[in-house]
């Protein structure tokens, strides 16, 4: 390992414009933050670090206020943004800023495409490519309690000070096993503001226990969780503070008419006779009297097949578990349980592991095995594939 790069915490404004104008020259710099978000609907962000292979830094935004810099640096084209489990810190820009930083490289893709699990932490990921041990600790740590600990700076610039070597050690590995082009649609996905924006009212289905109501009780559904999302936007609270998903759900299944009926429903986080509960009554009529073309549709009935299709989703995931061995990548970077029900329920549209390089690696074979092309056999203790017949195929 080279000399390990130095850090400080930045709080002057000049002294940050000055470090970001340097940063740019590097061709591609770490990037991380702490934030603490449990209070609010927007995460309030604490803390920034950059690093490049010479330097770590933290940034205090409290301190420093103006962000302009951090911008200029992580909307320049020619800087490569280096991130971990990215996706939170991107959508922070992304609500700042309405833009998303780009070109972007995440480590823990990669790592998940080098046969690491797919949400391998960083610790890890260091350790098995640049054999550093990288301390932990401070997950849960008040960030936005000044002045920072040792520790707590130790901690942050940590998560920045190895990405420009793994980064390095990663893209030689990815390139000597042909991997180069798999992560490309991975971290397109990711530079996209389209994986940061939502439509209120498709947010209904994240709600556990959606897919059992009936199309009108789901139209109440929908009214309630995107009055919610407005709501705690507007007012910056948690989605929780306005209403609980569980409360949501039981004022549809009950589709409540006046305070009375209202009040029935445990788990209120705010009271009922003021504004809020005469909203959630005039969207629960106002739901309940929708045309039927306007209600939302219902969770799509898959086909049904003679018999049970459990059966014949644990042998295709057999091959996903075989396949994911023999090619060193993570089972659920290639696909998952809901793809292998749709696909044992037959449908092919809109599934991952039927298209780009996934398709080649297992695809292929899992539509195989669907058709009887390909059997699963026992050999020396392990699964393992073998073409069929199809003239001579066996029914039991």
């Amino acid at each position: 390992m080279e000399k390990e790069p130095k850090g400080r915490v930045v709080t002057d404004p000049a002294e940050f414009r000055d470090l970001v104008a340097e940063m740019r020259t590097s061709g591609k710099v770490g990037f991380d933050t702490e934030f603490v978000g449990e209070r609010t609907y927007f995460p309030r962000l604490c803390l920034i670090q950059l690093g490049t292979e010479t330097m770590s830094v933290a940034v205090d935004p409290l301190a420093v206020g103006d962000l302009s810099p951090l911008d200029d640096l992580l909307f320049d084209a020619s800087v490569l943004k280096l991130v971990h489990a990215g996706w939170q810190d991107l959508k922070i820009i992304h609500q700042r800023t309405g833009r998303v930083p780009a070109p972007v490289f995440d480590t823990q893709i990669a790592a998940a495409l080098l046969g690491l699990p797919a949400q391998a932490a960083y610790a890890s990921v260091v350790h098995e490519f640049l054999g550093a041990e990288v301390k932990k600790g401070h997950s849960y740590s008040d960030w936005a309690a000044r002045p920072l600990s040792p520790s707590q700076l130790a901690y942050a610039l940590d998560d920045v000070r190895y990405l420009p070597a793994l980064h390095d050690r990663m893209v030689e590995r990815l390139g000597r096993e042909g991997r180069l082009s798999w992560i490309e649609p991975e971290i397109a996905a990711l530079a996209s503001p389209a994986s940061y924006e939502t439509d209120p009212l498709q947010e209904y289905r994240r709600v556990k226990g959606w897919a059992a109501l009936d199309r009108r009780r789901l139209a109440v559904l929908r009214a309630l969780i995107a009055w919610r999302e407005g709501e705690a936007r507007r007012r910056d609270v948690p989605r929780r503070r306005v209403l609980a998903d569980e409360s949501a759900l039981a004022i549809a299944r009950s589709k409540p008419a006046n305070e009375e009926a209202l009040r029935r429903v445990r788990g209120l986080e705010w009271k009922t006779g003021g504004g809020s509960s005469t909203a959630v009554l005039a969207m629960v009529r106002d739901a309940l009297a929708l045309p039927e073309d306007q209600l939302p549709e219902a969770p799509p009935s898959r086909p049904r097949g003679n018999g049970d299709r459990s059966s014949v989703v644990a042998l295709l995931g057999a091959l996903v578990r075989s396949r994911s061995r023999v090619h060193r990548v993570a089972p659920e970077v290639l696909t998952n349980a809901d793809e292998l029900e749709r696909l044992a329920a037959g449908e092919r549209e809109g599934i991952a592991v039927l298209s780009g390089w996934r398709l080649g690696l297992l695809g292929k074979e899992l539509l195989a095995l669907l058709d009887g092309r390909l059997s699963l056999v026992i050999h020396r203790g392990d699964v393992a594939v073998e073409e069929r017949d199809v003239n001579k195929r066996c029914v039991s």
